[in-house]
Order: C-alpha cells, then sequence, then structure tokens
C-alpha cells in the first residue's frame, strides 16, 4: 500500500493527528507538512518524492513505526526519523521515493 501513496494522499490531512502504536502506548503524531523534494531528484523516481513532517510529544527512535489515520483504512508501517527538537517536542520525518 505504501508505494501507492503521494503527497496527494497526505496533504489534506496536513494538522491532523495520526496515531503512532509504540511500545504499548498510542501516541498522537500531528502531521505538520507534506513538502515534495527538489525537481531535479523527483525526475529520477517512478513517483515524485516527497517528505511528512510529523510534532511528536516524545523522542521516537529511529525505525519501522505502525501508524493509524481514520482517512486510510490499512495501518502504515512508515519509517520515521527524529530530525528535530522544538521546545518540549519533536519532529520526525518520513520520506516517500
Amino acid at each position: 500500500m505504501l508505494d501507492q501513496l503521494t503527497i496527494d494522499s497526505f496533504e489534506p490531512h496536513v494538522g491532523s493527528s495520526f496515531w503512532l502504536h509504540w511500545s504499548g502506548h498510542k501516541v498522537e503524531l500531528r502531521l505538520t507538512r507534506a513538502a515534495r523534494v527538489m525537481e531535479s531528484e523527483a525526475a529520477r523516481l517512478k513517483r515524485t518524492a516527497f517528505s511528512l513532517y510529523f510534532l511528536a510529544p516524545l523522542l521516537i527512535p529511529q525505525g519501522i513505526h505502525h501508524l493509524t489515520h481514520d482517512a486510510f483504512p490499512d495501518p502504515l508501517d512508515i519509517f520515521l526519523v527524529p530530525v528535530e527538537k522544538k521546545g518540549d517536542a519533536y519532529t520526525v520525518e518520513a520520506v516517500f521515493t
């Protein structure tokens, strides 16, 4: 399913909550941005590459994480990478190529 998703799948959900199921906890991740990669890089790929940025209330370790959202019928197993600390929250990135 992940290979069928595009930036258009996520742009309507910027500002909404995704739910991370991790270590027995359900953690809210707020999707703060969906961004295309540079056009020169995207020209070599089968789909337009994009990144998703989530704001998390705690440090999520790099790895594949199980996320759910009401707009997606199936759970999404997405590779997340912490990229920045903002106050008491963390920005987490997922890159789709």
